[in-house]
């Protein structure tokens, strides 16, 4: 059995806090081990007409927000920006700052020019209409075929 010992009860605590964290999606470790980035909470829900999308980005400046379409690809950009350096030492640190990019692929193409997003009390929130029918019905043509000419009884 692999075991791995912490040197502080803190720092055992820390990594805990942090591996539940990136478990539920709300941060994510690079590749480094030590840079987090901010990975928001998000939902998506299919209505009769749409698709919603909807991200807790609490702290971001609306200005630093890129929401754009490729395909069938939504993608959401933004930052947030930490406060300015106060004088102290900091003991605990759990607000992430920085730049995130999440994506959503839809099951078919998106019209951007009918795609809308809002944000309000730190919830972003996309919609995307259908960009038509989900089912259309297909005309069923039938094959002509030729008659036998009839014979005259003679």
């Amino acid at each position: 059995m692999l075991m791995r010992t912490f040197p502080t009860l803190d720092e055992l605590i820390r990594r805990v806090d942090t591996d539940l964290a990136d478990l539920v999606g709300r941060t994510d470790t690079g590749s480094s081990g030590s840079e987090r980035r901010l990975l928001p909470a998000m939902e998506v829900r299919r209505t009769d007409a749409e698709y919603v999308v909807r991200m807790e980005l609490p702290g971001v400046d609306p200005d630093t927000m890129d929401v754009s379409v490729d395909g069938s690809t939504v993608r959401v950009r933004s930052e947030r920006r930490g406060a300015t350096e106060e004088q102290g030492e900091q003991l605990r640190r759990e607000i992430v700052h920085g730049t995130f990019e999440r994506e959503v692929v839809l099951p078919f193409r998106i019209d951007p020019e009918k795609l809308s997003a809002r944000y309000e009390d730190g919830i972003l929130e996309v919609r995307i209409p259908y960009a038509g029918p989900r089912a259309v019905k297909v005309p069923v043509e039938l094959a002509s075929r030729e008659q036998p000419a009839l014979k005259a009884a003679g």
